[in-house]
């Protein structure tokens, strides 16, 4: 339930805050935030990294005892705004004639628009250009890591507004070890019980490693390899239509599937191979840490840095024809045991990015970015107080008529004496009006 100061109208909610944790700390404490999530064009994303984000920032939020506001046309006091769609910058320049701060997520960077779609690579310094507007629009821009901070910090970028890293986190009490899985997955894939699984997830992308992933596959035909997750047909470019449609038949695509079945594939997985060229983070890859599935990723810069390999993660570097090769000898080292076993350090890394780790330095953002809980907009609460003045005008004319036609319908009451009878109601006006508003 939203608590509120006794002092506000309780609003209807949208979406109902999580009571299982204690409110925001702070001012917040006692007046919740609400905070405008809009669903609008952000359904497009759902099956992407950015809709994960947006799902765990809404967790984050009632984890804080705050209230998730979709309805843009209700109050608010904070919007989160996360997709490089058209209705973002219509949506920051709402919460500033509102005089309300604006965060703007920065999950896309001209890097990681490369390789995916297909003109990606020629439309990438417009992408860049669009996306710089966006976040610009924002009083503050939020981003998942260091190394996507040092990216959108360039000049090309022109981002003035203040910067913060914020992961997108993971819900380590769901994505959690679970042995049993192993036996559900190879019953479920129609596979023997002693058989080697690898899976992997993300959008069928060049950018995702999905191509050369294929080519593992094609090197290693004694092991099934799940790719979950899939891209639109018409949005996969040739080079993943001829990957997709020469892969072997231990390569399977099952497409996108629920988060409990995702699940299963982590925990029951031999190893989870993530060749992805280039992240802001990969929340995919915290899932699997959380769920201590053996890892093997792409050497790129933001896991060099961050998983340095051997630590957290066992990781490959290189690129061009001979990378594929690279890949198989170290992902049979880590199926045969001969790699240091690194799950229990990643379920640890994992932990220290749980959502709930995440919100208590969301909270510190909004202190910040001076992010207060309102009282009622005046406009809202003006068209309330008229409201309730007219249905109080109304009860009582109502009220008055029906003792008159009680009288006239053959009681022995005239209608001086029905009048006398009838409820005495105190002359009202606009203020009192006002105050039951408030009360």
């Amino acid at each position: 339930m939203l608590k509120t100061s006794p002092d506000v109208r309780r609003p209807r909610r949208d979406v109902p805050a999580d009571r299982s944790r204690p409110a925001g700390q702070g001012p917040s404490a006692r007046r919740p935030l609400r905070v405008l999530m809009p669903r609008g064009l952000a359904g497009l994303a759902a099956q992407s990294g950015i809709g994960a984000a947006i799902r765990h920032q809404e967790k984050a939020v009632r984890s804080l005892g705050h209230e998730v506001v979709t309805n843009p046309l209700r109050p608010f006091d904070v919007v989160h705004l996360n997709t490089p769609f058209p209705d973002t910058p219509l949506l920051a320049h709402w919460a500033r004639l509102r005089r309300r701060p604006a965060l703007v997520w920065a999950h896309s960077t001209e890097d990681d628009f490369r390789d995916s779609f297909p003109g990606a690579n020629t439309l990438a310094p417009t992408f860049r250009r669009w996306i710089s507007h966006l976040y610009r629009r924002g009083d503050a821009v939020v981003t998942p890591s260091e190394y996507s901070r040092d990216l959108i910090s360039a000049p090309k970028y022109g981002i003035s507004t203040p910067i913060h890293v914020l992961s997108n986190g993971v819900d380590t009490s769901f994505f959690r070890p679970d042995p049993g899985a192993r036996g559900r997955l190879r019953e479920q894939l129609g596979l023997d019980a002693d058989a080697k699984v690898v899976v992997s997830v993300g959008m069928q992308l060049v950018r995702k490693g999905i191509v050369d992933w294929v080519e593992v596959a094609r090197a290693m035909p004694e092991v099934t390899f799940v790719w979950y997750g899939r891209t639109d047909e018409r949005m996969l470019t040739a080079e993943v239509r001829r990957a997709l449609a020469a892969a072997p038949a231990n390569a399977r695509f099952p497409g996108y599937v629920t988060a409990v079945e995702l699940r299963e594939a982590y925990c029951g997985a031999d190893a989870f191979c993530f060749l992805t060229k280039e992240e802001t983070e990969g929340i995919v890859l915290w899932e699997a840490l959380a769920c201590e599935t053996p890892t093997l990723i792409r050497a790129i810069p933001i896991y060099r840095d961050r998983m340095p390999d051997g630590v957290l993660t066992h990781q490959v570097a290189g690129e061009g024809p001979g990378f594929a090769a690279d890949v198989v000898t170290r992902l049979t080292a880590l199926l045969d045991g001969e790699l240091t076993d690194l799950t229990a350090t990643g379920r640890r890394a994992a932990e220290e990015v749980d959502i709930h780790r995440v919100a208590q330095k969301l909270q510190e953002i909004y202190r910040l970015t001076g992010v207060q809980p309102h009282g009622r907009d005046t406009a809202f609460h003006d068209a309330e107080a008229r409201s309730t003045e007219t249905r109080s005008t109304g009860s009582r004319n109502a009220e008055s008529d029906g003792a008159r036609s009680r009288g006239a319908e053959g009681s022995e009451l005239t209608d001086g004496a029905a009048d006398a009878t009838a409820p005495v109601l105190p002359r009202r006006g606009a203020a009192d009006a006002r105050l039951d508003a408030a009360r």
